[in-house]
């Protein structure tokens, strides 16, 4: 299934306080919504970053004209068009008036501050898109879809397929921390795996569990509010264990409060080891780390099959089982997106260039700027995302993805 989405990020306003961090929260959802952790295509982004000045938008790699109501409005309409899964991103200024909350544009004033968040559903509710996904971190945003000051209630609800994660209450400020939008900051960590389950299938219902539990009684609350008929995975991640692995559940427990019963000959280490006992013992070791599986007397599966005791499913394994008997595990998980060719984390890659790069620097004559000469924990986020973006972008040419087709390419 083809994916669109479009980000946008607005520190520099006409006539409202400046921000600082909504283009680095922009480039920072980007770099993980692009591509599923084995680097398989994931959603083709389309980036709206207001640019400061003319001279600001010609100095990156990325589209810096200025966000203002008519251009914010013609990509929204150009998003709503597609007909497969879309996901707008807001990172700015959020403005209640007594006709409701505004997303506020670049051009934006008291009188007009920006799009309505209700103009925003109404779209999102007439869009031909199977399901729609926004995701807004700005002040008040929790009022998407809530009857304004005055009494307005029409188009207030959320068609089937319909899904909004807003960073605050309706009535509550949404806050920044380190440099970066303290709800975006949650999202990029659930989308990189912290909201994974044990297929490593993130959905925003699981993104919103991951960064409600984060967020204290006295923090700004984050609101969920769906029609979904369905969860489609908003990213893969490393799954704890293969499919194939999880249909083998009711094969190896005729009931799924079946208990197993071990023996040495399960355990490599033992003289009376036999092959197929073995190759169990390691789909076990796995499912435990999966949380699947647990010794029913002991603390290891080690000394379940010395003793020759018996191991059981969790209520979580057994859930799977249940899955897997009825046929209901779909074709969808992570190893039906891989590679045949693994291309490395950015990230990573990056990382080991600054630290090469700052080690080698002296030995050919170069002293690097005192802002960088720090560990890579320590660079500054605009620095870290720009290496991080130069590195995909030679990992994409690389490693090419297989699955891109020529009009995929044109959606970028």
């Amino acid at each position: 299934m083809r994916r669109r989405a479009l980000l946008v990020g607005i520190n520099h306003y006409d006539h409202m306080a400046e921000l600082t961090w909504c283009i680095d929260d922009v480039l920072a959802l980007r770099q993980v919504l692009e591509y599923h952790e084995n680097h398989a295509r994931n959603f083709f982004c389309h980036t709206l970053l207001g640019s400061q000045s003319a001279t600001d938008a010609l100095n990156t790699p990325y589209n810096r004209e200025r966000v203002t109501f008519s251009t914010l409005r013609i990509a929204l309409k150009e998003l709503f068009a597609f007909e497969e899964m879309v996901l707008f991103y807001f990172s700015g200024h959020g403005y209640p008036t007594e006709n409701g909350v505004f997303l506020v544009t670049q051009d934006g004033n008291s009188a007009l501050p920006g799009i309505p968040l209700n103009d925003i559903l109404e779209m999102a509710n007439e869009a031909p898109a199977r399901e729609v996904l926004l995701l807004i971190d700005s002040c008040y945003s929790g009022a998407l879809g809530e009857p304004d000051q005055v009494g307005n209630i029409a188009n207030l609800y959320l068609r089937p397929g319909v899904t909004l994660l807003a960073a605050s209450r309706s009535d509550q400020r949404a806050l920044e921390t380190n440099g970066r939008g303290l709800f975006t900051s949650l999202v990029v960590g659930a989308l990189k795996g912290g909201a994974s389950d044990v297929r490593g299938q993130v959905s925003a219902a699981a993104i919103y569990a991951y960064v409600e539990q984060a967020l204290g009684p006295w923090d700004q609350r984050p609101i969920y509010k769906s029609n979904a008929t369905q969860l489609s995975p908003i990213r893969y991640c490393t799954p704890d264990i293969e499919d194939d692995e999880l249909r083998r559940l009711p094969q190896l427990f005729p009931r799924p409060d079946h208990q197993y019963y071990l023996d040495p000959s399960y355990e490599v280490t033992r003289s009376e080891a036999i092959p197929e006992h073995i190759g169990i013992f390691k789909i076990f070791k796995r499912y435990q780390v999966a949380r699947l599986l647990r010794p029913a007397l002991d603390s290891d599966l080690y000394f379940a099959a010395i003793r020759k005791h018996p191991v059981e499913l969790t209520p979580m394994g057994q859930f799977y089982w249940q899955l897997a008997k009825n046929n209901l595990l779909g074709d969808s998980s992570f190893s039906h997106h891989t590679r045949s060719s693994p291309m490395p984390d950015a990230e990573s890659v990056a990382k080991m260039f600054h630290e090469a790069y700052e080690r080698l620097a002296p030995a050919f004559g170069y002293e690097t700027r005192e802002a960088t000469r720090v560990p890579w924990e320590q660079v500054p986020e605009r620095n870290k995302r720009l290496m991080i973006a130069a590195t995909a972008e030679v990992l994409a040419l690389l490693f090419p993805a297989e699955e891109q087709t020529a009009s995929e390419e044109h959606l970028q």
